[in-house]
């Protein structure tokens, strides 16, 4: 491939990365100064949240998009604990203590829990952090396409807010929308 084939392939990759890849998508104000692009199949329905702007994005498959706007305490920052790790050689003296065998989502048990821990082996998503339309964001996406979070948390936007949307267990095509819809992210104006 000649040096033009490939700066046109190159190109072509930013083009589809932008963000402007939603395609038949309404332009939807959220939370006051964000604007996302919401596809047309899909219907935004405000919530009624106390302290904070809440809004669901459902589709035709009733996967729900979860959205919050508000004060960085209250807004969900899409981290996700995972359960403690011990070693496997005290699964014995766990399960006595406790009684019973514990479920993987209380306690999980490694051969090599320090290091297994300290590589975060058992989070269910990846977390990066991101720059979309000048805006700062953390993208979390599931580790498993199925199981964990797919999402953006803005940790703090122009007037001091936190914004999220995100989705949970999502499969591979719904995962996929949902990043486009994400890239689309923008301030008003």
């Amino acid at each position: 491939m000649n040096k033009t084939g490939l700066l046109l392939l190159i190109s072509l990759c930013f083009c589809r990365c932008t963000g402007n890849d939603v395609r038949d998508a309404i332009s939807t104000s959220i939370g006051g100064n964000l604007i996302l692009e919401i596809p047309k199949e899909m219907n935004l329905i405000e919530g009624k949240g106390i302290d904070s702007y809440v809004a669901y994005i459902v589709d035709a498959k009733k996967d729900t998009i979860h959205v919050e706007y508000g004060n960085k305490g209250v807004i969900y920052d899409l981290r996700s604990e995972t359960p403690p790790v011990f070693l496997l050689s005290q699964k014995e003296h766990v399960v006595k203590t406790l009684g019973k065998e514990p479920s993987s989502d209380d306690v999980l048990f490694s051969e090599y829990a320090d290091e297994d821990r300290e590589e975060k082996i058992f989070d269910k998503n990846y977390y990066m952090y991101d720059t979309i339309n000048n805006i700062v964001v953390k993208l979390v996406q599931p580790k498993r396409i199925g199981y964990g979070i797919t999402g953006l948390f803005i940790p703090k936007l122009k007037d001091g807010k936190s914004f999220s949307i995100y989705a949970r267990n999502l499969d591979s095509s719904a995962n996929q929308h949902l990043l486009r819809m994400l890239r689309s992210i923008r301030y008003k104006g």
